[in-house]
């Protein structure tokens, strides 16, 4: 009997132990997993706080970019660039901007500069002195080949972050990205420099115990920030992964985990990542596992503890039991706490993400008026960082000297009223900067009661923009009304020009009605001013310059009404006094979406001149016919007294020959008048018949070489030319051609002269390197007795009609003679005719040849 219960109760007391250690080793697989899950979720917390606060210095050098790209996409002027980048840098933080730079594309500002990159930087000293300069604006550095200018192209909408450079004293980065004009033209990249030593400062600070190390690794896996950067850079430079001058940002995280690996440090950490978005770069906190998963050791060694007592003191299993229970419930109460606590937690880090990320400044101050919250946005206005104001008094920190006194009085008063006297509405004040510069803010109180005493948050913001943008209003205001006054006085001077034209201006609408005719034009029209808002008068009074009845539509004013250009178009007008003659220049008016609305014309009576025109054709033809027939008897009288004995007296013969040249003068004089009057008259006739272009050509220059020996002709070109054409006529544009391509060339330069067939059309060009022609007279070469060099010392004489009788004479034979020049370079003359194979269908004309035309 004795066995039995003494069985039974080893048994019983076996079993319990076994419940109990198999209920112990349950707990301990529970509550670990979630302490580890717990430490875990804390690790990466850690990890995401230290993201949120690098992304928190980023952002305002981030938003720097964007503004600064935004601003500088309409700039046209290099002043204004240099000011956008040194007002935009000085009103940004030294902690967060060391410089900003504005780099044009090639010739994107100026035309003639390829490199105009405007850098404003600060230098680093107590005076934070902004320095402008154009240092790399240079073709040897070249920025656009540099790789930050690059990336700036590519980076899109969102700025991009490049990696760490060392550069003098400093690590920096740069966010770059690219601007463009508002047709979406590229203009350039504009970059913001940000000094890293603040950055690594906050990761320095978050490195706090020796059992958790916190880094940071840029876009490109380098080590910007590290707690063991000097003996991990030692190490590197014994290894050679670095050079001698080599850095911590020189380091990649194949660096980093060789190192571990050597000191036996990578399997004894747990490491964690947490992203700085828009940075590229990634916050890695690596954890010593002992000290991580304390909580969770420490209890399974306590379970082991207990287990062992249980085994141990098994008499005592009810004892243990309870204990059991216990600890079961006390475990139960410390997963609330735990769970309550990371909600609290959770809470807490939600405000203050929220506070952080405001665009408003937030501050609290406690019952003593000393701040005790101060977010990224309020260091950002007011320049002051959080370490440097928290315990401070408040009305220090952000008020004006004059205003201190009575602030303190106004809080003061606040506190005791226990927020009464708090305003329903958000106010506008005056606050300073750290650097003494007052600016306006506006701004809305609260006080909120904690552990039995009031708190004052004040929420803030800088309106000094929207004070500058209203007064640019006012400014724009001002102008808007001095331009309307400039408008009004130009449209009066612009009326006051036009009633004293000598031209009549007519403006008509779509529908033919005249909505505005000028003094002039009025007496044009008998000086009725009924004539407005009627239709234009018309009643078939125009006639074309050969007497041809006209249509109302094809009338200038209704042409521009089209849509053409019409311009010096003679028309007669016939009236009960006589005829007139008109010449009309007219064109359309667009609106806004370029149709045409209103047509111009301007009407100019040119009668006395086509009649003064007219009568000295006539005095030139009727002069040329007179000169003609004494001009030859004088000639032959001189050359038959030359071949009689008359001869033989060197005295007489010297003068004979002297009046032949004479004559031979005049009679090329009057030739050429003749043929003038002729081609002016339509009256010259051509004998055309098949022949090759090119003996004609080199004949002509083998004459005028012979003739001319100090000016070289020489012809270019293989192959025959053949065309329909008068010789005598085409021989005599030749001379034309190359006698004033000798004429105004230096002794002993060579005329160029190049044949050639294409597109149908055989073409002889001319080319001398002589003194050419002014641009501006270029317009009026091929004008009846126009001399573009007379009267200066290029002067050589002559009548100005050799151009014009060349060009009549080849526009008749159905070809075009151009001109290219260039004053001091030289004259380059294309004559065109048709190749007689497009011709082909048609007969040789031959036309009785006036030979008093002739030229010799």
């Amino acid at each position: 009997m004795s066995r039995s219960p003494r069985r039974l109760l080893i048994a019983l007391t076996l079993g319990l132990g076994l419940a109990i250690t198999a209920g112990l080793m349950a707990f301990d697989r529970l509550v670990g997993a979630s302490l580890e899950r717990e430490a875990l979720l804390q690790q990466a917390t850690r990890a995401e706080n230290l993201a949120s606060q690098l992304q928190t210095r980023l952002e305002a050098a981030e938003q720097v970019a964007r503004t600064v790209a935004a601003l500088s996409a309409p700039l046209r002027r290099r002043s204004d660039v240099e000011s956008l980048a040194q007002g935009t840098l000085a009103s940004t933080s030294p902690e967060y901007v060391y410089g900003i730079g504005v780099w044009f594309a090639p010739y994107a500002l100026e035309p003639r500069s390829r490199w105009v990159g405007a850098y404003a930087h600060r230098e680093l000293d107590e005076g934070q002195r902004i320095v402008l300069t154009y240092e790399w604006s240079t073709p040897a550095y070249d920025y656009h080949r540099q790789p930050w200018y690059r990336q700036g192209l590519q980076a899109g909408a969102d700025p991009f972050l490049t990696e760490p450079y060392f550069d003098v004293d400093f690590v920096y980065s740069t966010f770059t990205m690219p601007f463009v004009a508002a047709d979406g033209t590229l203009r350039g990249v504009v970059t913001v420099d940000v000094i890293l030593p603040q950055l690594r400062a906050l990761v320095a600070r978050a490195n706090t115990t020796p059992h958790e190390s916190f880094f940071v690794v840029t876009r490109a896996g380098r080590l910007f920030a590290h707690p063991w950067e000097e003996p991990l850079v030692a190490w590197a430079r014994e290894r050679g992964r670095v050079g001698p001058g080599g850095v911590l940002s020189d380091l990649t995280l194949e660096d980093l985990r060789a190192y571990e690996e050597a000191h036996g440090l990578a399997g004894d950490r747990h490491t964690q990542i947490a992203a700085v978005r828009d940075a590229g770069w990634t916050v890695h906190v690596s954890t010593d596992t002992n000290r991580l998963f304390a909580d969770t050791r420490r209890l399974h060694t306590t379970l082991q503890t207990v287990g062992l007592t249980v085994w141990v003191a098994l008499l005592a299993a009810m004892v243990a039991g309870v204990r059991t229970l216990r600890v079961r419930a006390l475990s139960r109460a410390l997963l609330e706490q735990e769970r309550e606590r990371e909600v609290l937690e959770r809470s807490g880090r939600m405000l203050r993400e929220v506070l952080e990320t405001s665009m408003d400044g937030v501050a609290a101050a406690d019952a003593g008026g000393r701040l005790v919250a101060w977010n990224t946005s309020a260091e950002r206005i007011f320049g002051w960082p959080r370490k440097d104001v928290l315990g401070l008094p408040a009305v220090e920190v952000v008020c004006r000297p004059e205003d201190r006194a009575l602030r303190s009085h106004q809080f003061a008063r606040l506190i005791a009223s226990g927020g009464a006297m708090l305003p329903a509405c958000r106010l506008e004040a005056l606050a300073m900067r750290r650097n003494g510069e007052v600016f306006p803010v506006e701004a809305s109180l609260s006080a909120v009661p904690t552990e039995g005493a009031y708190r004052v948050y004040a929420f803030f913001s800088d309106i000094t923009g929207r004070r500058q943008a209203e007064e640019e209003r006012q400014r724009m205001l001002e102008r808007q009304r001095d331009l309307l006054s400039q408008l009004r006085r130009r449209s009066a001077e612009l009326r006051a020009i036009m009633d004293n034209m000598l031209e009549g201006v007519f403006v008509a609408d779509q529908e033919g009605r005249l909505s505005f005719v000028n003094q002039a034009g009025l007496r044009m029209c008998g000086g009725d001013p009924g004539v407005l808002n009627a239709e234009a008068p018309y009643a078939g009074s125009f006639r074309d310059m050969d007497g041809a009845p006209l249509r109302r539509e094809a009338l200038p004013l209704f042409r521009a009404l089209r849509g053409e250009v019409v311009l010096g178009r003679d028309l007669r007008a016939l009236e009960p006094g006589g005829e007139r003659v008109l010449r009309m220049n007219a064109a359309p008016i667009p609106d806004e979406e370029g149709r045409v609305s209103a047509a111009v014309v301007v009407i100019h009576d040119v009668t006395e001149a086509v009649e003064f025109d007219r009568l000295k054709d006539e005095f030139v033809r009727m002069a040329a016919h007179e000169l003609k027939t004494p001009v030859t008897v004088m000639k032959s009288f001189a050359q038959l007294a030359l071949k009689t004995g008359a001869g033989h007296d060197a005295t007489l013969s010297r003068l004979l020959e002297g009046i032949d040249r004479g004559a031979n003068r005049i009679d090329q004089v009057v030739r050429t008048l003749l043929d003038v009057s002729q081609l002016h008259l339509r009256s010259m006739r051509l004998v055309e018949e098949p022949m090759d272009l090119r003996p004609l050509v080199e004949a002509t220059a083998r004459r005028m070489s012979e003739t001319r020996p100090g000016h070289p002709i020489h012809v270019r070109g293989e192959g025959a030319l053949p065309v329909w054409g008068d010789a005598a006529r085409l021989e005599q544009v030749l001379v034309a051609l190359l006698d004033n391509a000798v004429r105004y060339s230096p002794s002993l330069t060579p005329v160029e002269v190049e044949l050639s067939a294409r597109e149908g059309l055989a073409e002889v060009s001319i080319r001398d390197r002589g003194i050419g022609i002014p641009a501006d007279k270029q317009a009026r070469l091929f004008h009846r007795f126009y001399r573009p060099h007379a009267g200066t010392e290029h002067d050589r004489g002559g009548l100005g009609v050799g151009l014009y009788i060349a060009r009549e004479i080849v526009q008749q034979h159905g070809g075009q003679l151009t001109l290219e020049s260039r004053e001091g370079e030289g004259t380059t003359v294309h004559l065109r005719l048709p190749l007689r194979a497009v011709r082909a269908g048609s007969e040789a004309r031959a036309v009785p040849h006036e030979q008093e035309g002739a030229s010799a």
